[in-house]
């Protein structure tokens, strides 16, 4: 039988024991706010590189696409060099080990970085096991004017990398050593400024990159200059969803569609060129959900390619955090 006297205790048990937690204060749901929208100048001959933060809805750097010409790996223990494919920069091995002996282009077989963004898809892949020179066809400048080809040997030193080059005609080789930056994804280097160039923004201070790069299409076989996005591979994911209204979907659509490893998942073909119009048509019903390097999900979609007086190069994304 319970007593009157174990119930008051047991309530005054109760009151000391929450007494000695302090009361929880209600925490405010982070604010989703409305549709959004951005334009990027990317320009109509597409000369600039755009790094963007959606948590921003800003554009946090822009350089031009000719300012650089490969990059290196900033992690440690990581060599990958990466192509600038956005200024079609392409590389092939010479037939020889000694740079004073490689003059010309012939019989070169150029390749190029894929744009999925991984390491092992890299057209340098293997330059730590070949010891041959490499050749550069450095693309074109912001005129569209062919840039002429150089000429490079690499090595590592104390997880820096060592480059000797020239360009192809020359036999005054110069040297430079190119560091790895914490914080950043890469380091990158110029042939032109025989130079590092301040190119990208801190790993966690972007999302995606707006640019041109090189695309295989595989049934034609064939690499083609593109304009398009692309994530960030640290820190950020997206998947893709075509089967809803932009303005249906919300954050449990993370759980019911995949997200890809790939970097070019959102890529260029949003849009497509109308032959019969002249201009760029944009697929707005084409969706996308990308977790930022912050851990936000946001829903975007692309909504023009044009800016106000009708200039191409000009892509707008239409954004709203889930």
């Amino acid at each position: 039988m319970i007593s009157v006297r174990h119930i008051v205790l047991g309530l005054s048990g109760a009151l000391l024991l929450s007494g000695c937690f302090e009361k929880e204060e209600p925490i405010d749901p982070y604010p989703r706010g409305d549709i959004e929208q951005l334009s990027m100048e990317l320009g109509s001959k597409y000369t600039h590189q755009i790094f963007y933060d959606f948590q921003q809805n800003a554009v946090v750097k822009t350089v031009d696409r000719n300012s650089w010409d490969f990059a290196y790996s900033s992690e440690i223990g990581n060599s990958t060099i990466y192509l600038n494919t956005g200024n079609n920069v392409y590389a092939a091995y010479a037939s020889t080990n000694d740079l004073s002996l490689v003059t010309d282009t012939a019989g070169l077989n150029w390749m190029w970085d894929w744009s999925n963004g991984k390491d092992d898809s890299t057209a340098l892949v293997d330059w730590k096991s070949n010891d041959n020179v490499i050749v550069l066809d450095l693309g074109r400048d912001l005129d569209n004017k062919v840039r002429g080809f150089a000429k490079m040997k690499l090595s590592e030193r104390n997880d820096s990398l060592v480059i000797q080059f020239a360009m192809l005609e020359d036999q005054d080789f110069q040297e430079y050593v190119l560091g790895k930056r914490a914080g950043y994804n890469r380091s990158f280097f110029s042939i032109e400024s025989g130079l590092e160039e301040d190119i990208e923004p801190m790993r966690d201070a972007y999302d995606m990159v707006f640019r041109q790069y090189i695309f295989y299409f595989e049934e034609e076989d064939v690499p083609y200059s593109v304009v398009g996005g692309l994530n960030n591979m640290h820190g950020t994911r997206v998947l893709e969803i075509l089967d809803k209204d932009f303005e249906d979907i919300e954050l449990a659509d993370t759980a019911n569609y995949e997200f890809s490893d790939a970097r070019d998942l959102v890529g260029y073909d949003w849009k497509a060129f109308d032959l019969n119009e002249g201009f760029y048509v944009v697929y707005p019903e084409m969706n996308w959900i990308i977790q930022t390097t912050e851990g936000f999900f946001y829903k975007f979609h692309f909504v023009d390619f044009y800016n106000t007086t009708g200039d191409r190069g000009y892509p707008k994304i239409e954004m709203k955090l889930l």
